[in-house]
């Protein structure tokens, strides 16, 4: 018999699964066939789990989720000698995730890797050992990102594209496809080409979030400063400073690329 979260919970479970006496389901779970749930896994209300799908021990899923067929979510992280430890993997509220998407847990003792909520992870996207990511971000197929990524809220990663361990891409960014990316993609930016180069705003996904205009134009004008070929970057924010007028989002960009630690695409 499975734990449950609530009293009178529905369940709709093939009898090809197998789940562990000790998981524990909310209401109105389903469970393909095939699939194999560990012990003590959590599943929110409303999550949709397709078929041949594992779900190993520590991993949270939260409200609404939805999990397609072959997807992994809470493996070992791919370390060289890694020893089993307590760790995990939380994921949000109405997060959709594709086909063979593989979720690892943290390789830190009672770490979590986290997905935030209403993400979409597409077809064959790798999510390594303790990422962060945020909240309506989407990861577009067979992207990969190495242990240590963190992405903010809103950003959208296009398809085929590697992200190096440790790079922090900022809210609202633009990753554009079939790139390397091995530094920090400032937020609001798209980033596209091989080698990867700072293109300009996110002009579209700002307008879709509804940022005002005033504060895209003002955006806009923190790129012309950062790409300029005759500043490096510290004399870039230190112009930004000097002639933009502050605002929140300007902020949030200067924080951004003051607090990198791999430096930033230009």
């Amino acid at each position: 018999m499975y734990r449950f979260f609530g009293e009178h919970v529905q369940l709709s479970i093939h009898p090809g699964a197998e789940v562990h006496a000790d998981a524990i389901l909310g209401n109105d779970v389903s469970i393909g066939p095939f699939t194999l749930i560990a012990d003590g896994v959590e599943i929110g209300d409303g999550c949709k789990i397709g078929s041949n799908v594992v779900i190993e021990k520590g991993t949270v899923l939260g409200k609404g989720c939805q999990v397609y067929p072959g997807a992994v979510l809470g493996g070992d992280p791919q370390i060289s000698n890694f020893e089993d430890i307590p760790s995990g993997v939380q994921v949000g509220d109405g997060t959709i995730i594709r086909e063979y998407v593989t979720l690892h847990r943290s390789g830190k003792e009672g770490g979590i890797t986290r997905v935030g909520s209403k993400c979409m992870l597409m077809a064959y996207c790798h999510i390594g050992h303790d990422c962060k990511i945020g909240n309506e971000v989407v990861i577009v197929n067979s992207t990969g990102l190495s242990g240590h990524v963190e992405v903010e809220d809103f950003a959208f990663l296009s398809g085929i594209t590697g992200v190096h361990q440790f790079v922090r891409i900022g809210k609202y960014a633009f990753v554009g496809g079939g790139m390397i990316v091995r530094q920090d993609i400032i937020p609001f930016s798209m980033v596209t080409g091989e080698p990867p180069r700072l293109k300009g705003i996110n002009r579209v996904g700002l307008e879709r979030r509804g940022i005002d205009q005033n504060v895209r134009s003002r955006l806009k004008n923190c790129v012309k400063y950062l790409i300029d070929p005759v500043l490096n970057t510290s004399q870039a924010v230190a112009k930004i400073e000097e002639k933009i007028e502050m605002c929140e989002e300007i902020g949030y960009l200067i924080n951004f690329i003051k607090n990198s630690s791999r430096g930033v695409i230009k």
